[in-house]
C-alpha cells in the first residue's frame, strides 16, 4: 500500500490515485498548515504503472533536495525524500510505492489492511457484519446484523468511520469513488443467476453451481449452502401452491433458527460467508446483497431460478431454470 512517512508523524500517509498535498483544507488530501504551503501544492499521481509527483506551488518542492520544475512530473522511488515550501523544512519519505489500494485503517493503530470486495468484520472467524462494494450503485454498503433479525444497512464513503463491535476503522478509498476496475458485469446481481443445489443423499454435503448464459461455476461445499437449500425448499413448496412472487419463500428467522438448529448471530454469520464465497468465485464482481432477502424478522432465499438434485434424482426445479442432464 503505497504510503509517505512524515518524521513528526506516527502514522503514515496513504496515497490516493490522485493525492494532493496542500495548506487549503477541504481541498486536499493531505494537509500541512504551514504559511510557505499553497492551498494545492503538489500532487501526487498513479499512472498504472508508477507513481509521479509534480509541484504545483509558488514556494516550491524539492525530490532527494533537489527543486522540481512546476507543473513537471517526476517519477517517485522507494526511499525518496520530499520537502514542501522549503529545502530545510523536514523530509516526507516514501516508504511504499505499491499500487493504490482500498484500506480499512485501525482507528487505535493507525494499521491498514486491505480491503476485499466483500470484507468480514472485525475478523473472517466471528463476522457480525459485512462491508461490500456494489457494482449496481457502484457503492460501498455497510451492513451490521449482529443479534438482530433485520440488519442494519448504510452506505458508506471515503473518510467514513466504520464501528464493529470493539473496533473502529476509516475507511479509505483509493480512488475515493469506490469501484476497484472496469467491471464487465457490472449491471448483474446474484438474482440473475440460476442456483443448482448437488446435495448427497444423507444430506452431510451440499455443492452449488451457479449458471447464466452457458456459464458453470461450481462452487466447493459448505456449510451455509445448506441454508440456501433449506430456503429454497421453502420458496419451491410456495410455489408449487401457487402463491404470488412476491409473497413466495418467506421464511420466520424464530422458525428457521430452530428448524436449522442454530442461533440467529449464527444464521447471519452463514449468510455473510455464502455471500462472500459467491462473490470470491465469479469472475468478475456481482452485486451478492439480495442472495438473501430480508423483512421484518423474515427471510427467503432471493434467487427465483434454482434446481435441487438429491443424489442423482431431481428434487425440485423452478420453470425458469433449465434442467441439464
Amino acid at each position: 500500500m503505497a504510503c509517505l512517512q512524515h518524521p513528526d508523524r506516527d502514522q503514515p500517509v496513504y496515497l490516493m490515485a490522485h493525492h494532493t498535498i496542500g495548506r487549503r483544507q477541504g481541498a486536499v488530501d493531505t494537509r500541512i498548515t504551514s504559511a510557505e504551503i499553497s492551498g494545492i501544492h503538489s500532487a501526487i499521481q498513479w499512472t498504472g504503472t508508477h507513481w509521479n509527483i509534480r509541484d504545483l506551488s509558488r514556494n516550491g518542492t524539492w525530490l532527494n533536495g533537489q527543486q522540481l520544475v512546476p507543473a513537471k512530473s517526476y517519477p517517485l522511488q522507494t526511499g525518496d525524500t520530499i520537502c514542501f515550501g522549503r529545502v530545510n523544512n523536514p523530509a516526507w519519505i516514501v516508504e511504499n510505492l505499491d499500487a493504490p489500494e482500498n484500506l480499512l485503517i485501525d482507528l487505535q493503530t493507525g494499521e491498514a489492511q486491505p480491503l476485499e470486495q466483500y470484507h468480514l468484520l472485525p475478523d473472517e472467524s466471528e463476522p457480525l457484519a459485512s462491508l461490500h462494494f456494489s457494482p449496481v450503485t457502484a457503492q460501498w454498503q455497510y451492513e451490521f446484523t449482529s443479534n438482530s433479525a433485520e440488519g442494519e444497512k448504510k452506505l458508506v464513503n471515503h473518510g467514513d468511520r466504520i464501528d464493529c463491535g470493539l473496533h473502529s476503522w476509516q475507511l479509505f478509498l483509493a480512488d475515493n469513488q469506490g469501484a476497484t476496475k472496469e467491471l464487465s458485469l457490472q449491471q448483474l446481481s446474484i438474482t440473475d443467476f440460476g442456483l443448482r443445489f448437488s446435495v448427497s443423499s444423507h444430506e452431510e454435503h451440499v455443492q452449488l453451481q451457479l449458471q447464466r448464459e452457458g456459464m458453470k461455476q461450481t462452487l466447493p461445499a459448505r456449510i451455509h449452502n445448506y441454508l440456501l437449500l433449506y430456503l429454497a425448499r421453502a420458496r419451491f413448496r410456495d410455489m408449487q401452491s401457487g402463491m404470488d412472487t412476491d409473497s413466495q419463500g418467506w421464511v420466520s428467522i424464530q422458525v428457521a433458527t430452530h428448524e436449522l438448529g442454530i442461533t440467529v448471530n449464527h444464521l447471519n454469520t452463514q449468510i455473510f460467508r455464502a455471500r462472500k464465497q459467491i462473490s470470491e468465485s465469479l469472475p468478475d464482481a456481482v452485486d451478492t446483497s439480495n442472495l438473501v432477502e430480508r423483512r421484518s424478522w423474515e427471510i427467503r432465499l432471493g434467487c427465483p431460478q434454482f434446481e435441487i438434485y438429491k443424489g442423482t434424482q431431481l428434487e425440485a426445479k423452478t420453470e425458469s431454470l433449465e434442467v441439464e442432464p
